[in-house]
């Protein structure tokens, strides 16, 4: 860094280092704009500014370069060898115009970085060839390092350079210059405090060579001839602003036009008006002509009209009849005078609507109850009318159980069909004078006025699941429906949001509980909702702070206890509590939207490390994951699994993800076709927890998997229970006939072991080796890592 400092700050004439950073910038200005207006040209004018902009920008980086070397002082007499400072113009402007034409009009961000690139190559022999041409009287010599490092520093910043002149986003467009001017600073100031001189009086300059006072007055007539270039892209630049305008203005006179109704007005006058406009006032175009504006459209002054913006009005009619108008004010010179126009719409139309929209407003077309705004409205009344008068009332929010199954099977139609009559049983259930409402799809409110008593209101509730549970007779098919329904009674610190939303957890509780039946909002819901709520910003502060790890338990061969792979499992380093089980905060992880960042840190933390131990001796090892419903429905799931097992350098076949019933269950188009996709490219797909869901047997043959795992509930009895030896023993049967293969999960005992040797061919658990940190089960298993391939587990 010295010596750099140096060469700037002693060894060059301040005055000519800034005269040639103002050339570079009027040179890169005028090549930049001239190269934009070529991309924009056609025919012979695109080959002429291309050509332009080219020579301006080989000259823009000799020029500069010359002027800094005359800038240079290196205490004895020097000068220019003109065959090689000649050559340096030519390889510069070669190098320059290769780049900028691999570059320019590219919408490929790889080829403009490779154009700056092959540019940058350019200016770096422009550099050294004349920097080689500058000749003294002694010895010349070459630090490598900085030279090196010049070209190093200066070459990225080239390839930017190009890449932001293309960009569409033009807060990164002005970065393009000064980075180019960066690169040619750092490229020269590196490269002459790379030359090592050393006076020697017996060594003579060579006898062409050019004195600095003869080189002087080139460099100038250069730089002028680049002022030039930057002014005739300026005038081009104002030129093309300007016809912009132009256009501009001539597409607003036609949109102007093209309303209903058209006055051209001067001093308030009205001197011209259409056709439009006579039909729309019911008067001829002569009895509007020459009028005052204020006589056409009464109580509004032309100069009250902000230009530009529409507003309100009613137009004069014969027989005091008037019209609704919208009306918005132009104006534009013609023939050296102001001119207005103002345009009128009709909106007698659009008031019609509105008021019909008005008259629906408040109810729901399909079932003829209240909608959310009416009832949100009646709900805002009653909550000011118990703090006024403490007059209590009851909240009901219900919820039908089941129904995209009717919409599945009877179609969207079917599914008004039953939205109408669980309507009408609901109001059949309700007291004259109790709201209810459709808040939307398939939820339904009711509101209980002067009801402070929570077993009345659950008994009303109940008694409505009751009558929408009744069987519905619907294109001579029964369907059955069922509902939950959350209760709220009345408090007088809760807003209309802080109801709906208790009610809702009331409502969440019931489905949780079992589905058609009610229940009472009490606090502890509250606070299980804030637990989760408070767990899910933690979560999200965990994987942000590197908090979440991956620990790994060991999968072995029954046979002979060799280990063929481990399964990844996620824990949370808790600051105060430690190291957390998933079952403490996974629940809330799957369904809230950290899922999909979260496990594609899992996905790509555990291919990382099995790739290392695969490194390390491992080589057949296999790296099994646990997948989010969400991973599965997100519809590049398949392509982040292939970018992670290319990243990871992981072949396809070392990789197992793990799906469980609840997964498959939903059986969504996507989840299947995703799974089909992955066992395609290789990776196993794992059925994890077999047996202890509801998942039928004819997903064994529908879907693409390759492995089931019995769950440790039927291993850990196997010893003694006949049951779960009979029913590992079908799962086994199973899997071999499907040609699946079986691991066994929750093996503690070597009984457990021996026993499951029939059944299974691996096997996990306490037995061989608990979840353990990475590097736990490097030393466990006597894995020899470099240094630099350390595992990074940690989020975040």
């Amino acid at each position: 860094m010295r010596p750099i400092i140096t060469c700037l700050t002693t060894g060059h004439e301040t005055w000519l280092l800034l005269l040639s950073a103002l050339v570079c910038s009027i040179g890169v200005y005028g090549a930049f704009s001239v190269a934009r207006h070529a991309g924009r040209a056609l025919g012979k004018t695109r080959m002429r500014l291309a050509i332009t902009g080219l020579v301006a920008a080989g000259c823009t980086a000799w020029a500069t370069h010359m002027i800094a070397l005359l800038a240079f002082r290196p205490g004895m007499p020097a000068g220019f060898e003109p065959i090689l400072s000649g050559l340096s113009l030519v390889l510069g402007t070669l190098g320059i115009s290769a780049g900028m034409l691999i570059a320019i009009g590219r919408q490929s961000r790889l080829r403009r970085l490779t154009g700056g690139f092959v540019l940058g190559l350019g200016v770096v022999g422009l550099h050294y060839v004349g920097q080689t041409a500058y000749v003294v009287r002694g010895h010349v010599s070459w630090d490598a390092g900085l030279v090196a490092f010049s070209i190093l520093a200066s070459l990225p910043l080239f390839s930017l350079s190009l890449m932001c002149a293309g960009e569409r986003n033009r807060k990164i467009r002005p970065a393009a210059a000064p980075l180019l001017i960066l690169a040619i600073a750092a490229l020269h100031i590196c490269g002459m405090a790379a030359l090592q001189l050393s006076y020697d009086p017996r060594v003579t300059l060579p006898p062409r060579t050019l004195e600095p006072e003869f080189i002087a007055p080139l460099v100038a007539a250069m730089s002028i001839g680049l002022f030039g270039v930057a002014l005739f892209a300026l005038s081009l630049t104002l030129r093309a602003k300007a016809k912009l305008r132009e256009d501009r203005l001539r597409l607003g006179e036609l949109a102007n036009l093209a309303l209903e109704g058209l006055a051209i007005c001067e001093n308030g006058i009205a001197l011209s008006v259409n056709e439009g406009l006579a039909r729309l006032a019911g008067r001829r175009r002569q009895d509007l002509e020459g009028r005052n504006f204020t006589d056409i459209l009464p109580g509004v002054a032309l100069e009250d009209i902000p230009e530009g913006e529409e507003i309100d009005g009613v137009l004069a009619a014969p027989g005091g009849q008037s019209v609704p108008v919208r009306v918005l004010r132009r104006e534009f010179v013609l023939g050296r005078q102001t001119q207005t126009v103002v345009a009128f719409r009709d909106q007698r139309e659009r008031l019609r609507s509105e008021a019909k929209i008005r008259r629906l407003a408040f109810t729901d077309t399909l079932t003829g109850l209240a909608n959310r705004e009416r009832f949100h409205g009646v709900l805002e009344d009653r909550v000011a009318r118990h703090r006024a008068t403490q007059a209590h009332f009851a909240l009901l929010l219900f919820d039908l159980d089941g129904f995209k199954a009717v919409n599945d099977s009877l179609g969207h139609s079917g599914g008004d069909e039953v939205l109408k009559v669980v309507a009408e049983r609901l109001s059949n259930c309700l007291d004259e004078g109790w709201e209810s409402a459709r808040l939307s799809g398939d939820e339904f409110a009711v509101l209980l006025p002067d009801c402070a008593d929570p077993l009345r209101a659950t008994a009303i509730a109940e008694r409505a699941i009751r009558a929408i549970e009744e069987p519905i007779l619907l294109r001579d098919q029964v369907t059955h429906i069922s509902a939950s329904a959350g209760v709220k009674l009345s408090d007088g610190n809760s807003s209309v949001e802080q109801l709906l939303r208790n009610a809702d957890l009331a409502l969440y509780a019931a489905k949780a509980s079992g589905r058609g039946r009610a229940r009472l909002f009490t606090h502890d819901l509250r606070r299980a909702a804030n637990d989760r709520a408070t767990t899910a910003m933690e979560l999200q502060d965990a994987f942000e702070d590197g908090d979440l790890e991956l620990y790994y338990q060991p999968q072995v061969k029954l046979r002979d206890g060799s280990l063929v792979g481990a399964e990844a499992l996620i824990r949370w380093n808790y600051p105060y509590r430690g190291v957390l089980s998933p079952a403490a905060f996974l629940p809330v992880l799957e369904a809230g939207p950290m899922a999909i960042p979260v496990g594609n840190w899992i996905l790509s933390t555990a291919c990382g490390q099995a790739a290392r131990w695969r490194a390390a001796g491992l080589s057949d090892f296999r790296i099994g994951v646990n997948l989010f419903a969400a991973q599965l429905r997100s519809p590049n799931f398949v392509e982040t699994v292939k970018e992670t097992l290319a990243q990871c350098g992981l072949p396809p076949e070392a990789l197992e993800l793990e799906v469980t019933e609840n997964i498959i269950l939903r059986n969504e188009g996507a989840t299947i076709s995703h799974l089909d996709k992955l066992r395609s490219m290789g990776v196993g797909i794992a059925f994890d927890d077999f047996g202890t869901g509801y998942a039928s047997l004819t997903m064994l043959k529908e879907i693409a998997i390759t492995r089931l795992k019995v769950d440790r509930s039927f291993v850990r009895e196997i010893e003694w229970s006949r049951k779960d030896q009979a029913i590992v023993d079908a799962i086994a049967r199973m899997a071999k006939g499907c040609d699946l293969t079986v691991i066994a999960e929750g093996i503690e005992t070597e009984e457990q072991a021996d026993l499951m040797r029939d059944y299974a061919a691996e096997g996990q658990g306490y037995l061989y080796g608990r979840p353990m940190t990475a590097s736990a089960f490097e030393e466990q298993y006597a894995l020899k890592l470099l240094a630099h391939d350390a595992p990074k587990a940690i989020a975040g």
